[in-house]
């Protein structure tokens, strides 16, 4: 895990990227020295699971991807089967760019965690 999250920082540009779990503990990842891992999990979870609620509120389903754009960064929250891909990049990344590796790391780990029977 630790070098495809190695990998998906150089490819885009990010100054961190994390496994997070639904209920914000950080399994692997990787941040920049003035970033903590710990607060980054939590936000996590609190947009997943506020996210999750307002859609079934809704009736519209679950969410496969969260893209947050704010002022000085952006933060892609990616689901997987029982946990998360998070990348935080600064507001100049290239959304193309940092959606494409996300999603070729999902990928990878995806087939990683997965036991075969």
């Amino acid at each position: 895990m630790d070098e495809l999250l190695r990998d998906l920082m150089k490819k885009v540009g990010a100054k961190g990227a994390l496994v997070v779990t639904n209920d914000g503990m950080v399994v692997a990842g990787f941040v920049r020295a003035d970033t903590r891992k710990d607060v980054v999990g939590a936000l996590s979870s609190f947009l997943i699971s506020a996210t999750n609620r307002c859609l079934m509120q809704g009736n519209v389903g679950g969410f496969n991807r969260i893209f947050l754009k704010a002022t000085h960064g952006k933060i892609l929250i990616q689901a997987l089967k029982d946990y998360f891909v998070v990348v935080l990049t600064d507001q100049f990344s290239d959304k193309v760019l940092l959606v494409d590796e996300t999603m070729r790391v999902a990928s990878k780990l995806r087939k990683l965690t997965t036991i075969q029977s």
